[in-house]
């Protein structure tokens, strides 16, 4: 079972880098609530996303980073995230409440009503790790962002991406995305470019 899912990984890598021209940013998607008014939503937080892989590490790692792009943008204010996380444990009475990021309709609204925010992004990472193909290694990152309506939970956007390291000129080895912090960069810059290209800017 482990060499078919090295196969398995090594087969969608493959593709991946046929289908970008190794450009090394994938397919993203999105979906955007018609319903929503966009303006209503001037600070946002974001809850630490949640990791399905094997590397603990990522979900943080990808926390931070997305947290990173988001004040570069500008585009809102961003609530700190100590201060957030402290919002939420007190809501939650719970020491760790964002393993799983199942938050009722009526925590959701008294975590923004408290933290004084209008909306949350929150994440998983479905893919996180290094895929030999060709003697080399590449880096591989799957993961979907949501931002949700803080007062009623609502589902207001959704972006899914994958990514894949690697050369972005054929033979050449020029622009190379090798490592999977630097791809971390690379996809979270991705999401928040896509969510802010989405959203309509008050």
């Amino acid at each position: 079972m482990g060499m078919l899912k090295w196969l398995a990984k090594g087969a969608l890598l493959l593709s991946l880098f046929a289908f970008l021209g190794c450009s090394g940013i994938g397919e993203s998607r999105s979906f955007l609530n018609p319903q929503v008014d966009f303006s209503f939503y001037n600070r946002i937080a974001v809850i630490p996303f949640k990791s399905l892989v094997s590397d603990q590490l990522a979900a943080e790692k990808m926390t931070e980073y997305f947290m990173l792009e988001l004040l570069i943008a500008g585009e809102r204010e961003v609530m700190e995230q100590g201060q957030f996380n402290n919002v939420v444990y007190q809501v939650t009475k719970l020491p760790h409440p964002f393993g799983r990021q199942e938050f009722s309709t009526a925590q959701f609204t008294q975590i923004g009503e408290l933290a004084k925010v209008q909306g949350f992004f929150m994440g998983t990472i479905h893919e996180y790790s290094m895929i030999s193909v060709g003697g080399e290694q590449y880096p591989m990152i799957a993961m979907t962002v949501k931002f949700i309506d803080a007062p009623t939970g609502t589902l207001v956007w959704q972006n899914t991406l994958t990514a894949a390291g690697g050369p972005n000129l054929p033979v050449v080895s020029i622009g190379e995305t090798f490592t999977l912090n630097e791809l971390s960069q690379k996809i979270c810059r991705r999401v928040v470019r896509d969510f802010y290209k989405t959203v309509p800017i008050k």
